[in-house]
């Protein structure tokens, strides 16, 4: 199935992002915005132009590079998806 450009993947679909201090941690990408559970609780908000995606058939990777976000992205509002989202 594929999801229209935006959107949110299936629920069935794997994705992580993965975190240089973290490791790898349950994500979902909400237009370029990537959302991952933080192990204490928190959401973790990145963007697409700070991560390079690697996808295979089993989930969809992004691999954080920079920790200096794109200042276009400076006045994001996405709403992150819900906590079941992840799982």
């Amino acid at each position: 199935m594929n999801t229209p450009a935006g959107m949110t993947p299936p629920v069935n679909s794997h994705e992580v992002l993965v975190h240089p201090d973290l490791g790898a941690l349950p994500a979902r990408r909400v237009l370029d915005c990537i959302f991952a559970l933080h192990p204490e609780g928190p959401i973790l908000h990145r963007h697409i132009t700070e991560v390079r995606s690697e996808q295979n058939a089993a989930e969809t990777r992004f691999v954080l590079e920079s920790l200096t976000p794109d200042p276009a992205h400076a006045r994001c509002r996405v709403i992150p998806p819900r906590v079941a989202e992840f799982r």
